[in-house]
């Protein structure tokens, strides 16, 4: 296969369900739907699992933004940075999925199997 032939993508329900692995809460849907399919129901995990840690340092950094010094460095610099991560996890993963491979988050895919 040469070198600059595209790579096959999914398409209709399979596709939809691997972007909604990574968008968020909805990382639910296809986690309860797709219990036969062991490829998306991983890929689901890590999506919940992306989602959850998201909520959390998002929600301690507001908390941590009502402390004078502490805030102003939580919520101008590490919340951005925090949640373009994330975002920039969420794309990197959306894109390998749809390839047919399994992105690793760091740290986040250890906690994968179980959940």
């Amino acid at each position: 296969m040469p070198l600059d032939a595209p790579t096959p993508l999914y398409q209709g329900e399979r596709l939809r369900d691997l972007v909604l692995c990574y968008a968020g809460p909805w990382a639910f849907l296809p986690y309860l739907r797709a219990r036969e399919d062991e490829d998306l129901l991983w890929h689901a995990r890590q999506g919940v699992i992306l989602a959850f840690c998201e909520g959390v340092v998002a929600l301690l950094c507001l908390i941590l933004g009502l402390f004078p010094l502490v805030g102003l460095l939580s919520l101008r610099i590490f919340l951005p940075i925090w949640l373009l991560w994330c975002l920039a996890m969420s794309v990197a993963s959306i894109l390998q999925a749809t390839k047919g491979k399994r992105h690793r988050i760091p740290v986040i895919h250890q906690f994968v199997d179980y959940l």
